[in-house]
């Protein structure tokens, strides 16, 4: 088999030496319409990875990437008291759902996710649709969970922020308190 990322000879999915690279991850922040997203690589990083979500393997993938970045920050986050993780839509498509895997990763003493929360009951595709498609194409999320703590929300990239935004709108209304949102890669190059 190959490293689906330098494409080296390998036992697993990803080499050891690409496990190495992606463990030491650039966190950043993307401040969209005061709202705080918080990534962990930029999107060319790891768009031949992300790109496997699409098919079974995927999983593994997703999975591998996850405990490299948000479960790294789950064993280092503290906010004193709990939290729910709430995923952007995680139907399941493709025999799994991405973003429920990555809420997974995301579990601690205080992380506690919350799966099925939050759905989109347009699902139309936004991948490489301009922000105008976007933004008269809402996802338009329902939520259909009650939560009685603060969130974060998780997703897998962040483009233009459009669905992130209106997941927050939605828990907003709801009476919820949306701490930041967590995604692997920022699209914005």
């Amino acid at each position: 088999m190959r490293c689906l990322k330098c494409a080296k000879i390998s036992f697993k999915m990803i080499c050891k030496d690409c496990q190495n690279i992606l463990s030491e991850y650039e966190q950043g922040c993307r401040l969209v319409d005061g709202f705080k997203v918080y990534y962990f690589y930029k999107y060319s990083d790891i768009k031949e990875l992300l790109a496997t979500k699409h098919h079974l393997h995927g999983s593994f993938v997703i999975s591998h990437l996850a405990s490299l970045s948000l479960a790294k920050f789950a064993s280092e986050f503290s906010f004193g008291s709990k939290v729910a993780v709430v995923a952007l839509d995680d139907n399941i498509k493709s025999g799994y759902s991405h973003t429920a895997i990555l809420a997974k990763a995301l579990s601690n003493s205080e992380l506690s996710p919350i799966y099925r929360a939050l759905r989109a009951i347009n699902e139309v595709k936004y991948a490489g649709k301009s922000l105008e498609f976007r933004r008269k194409n809402p996802r338009k999320f329902q939520l259909l969970k009650q939560i009685k703590y603060p969130v974060i929300l998780v997703d897998d990239i962040i483009t233009t922020g459009s669905s992130m935004l209106e997941a927050k709108k939605v828990l907003a209304k709801a009476g919820i308190n949306v701490l930041f949102g967590l995604v692997l890669a920022d699209a914005r190059e």
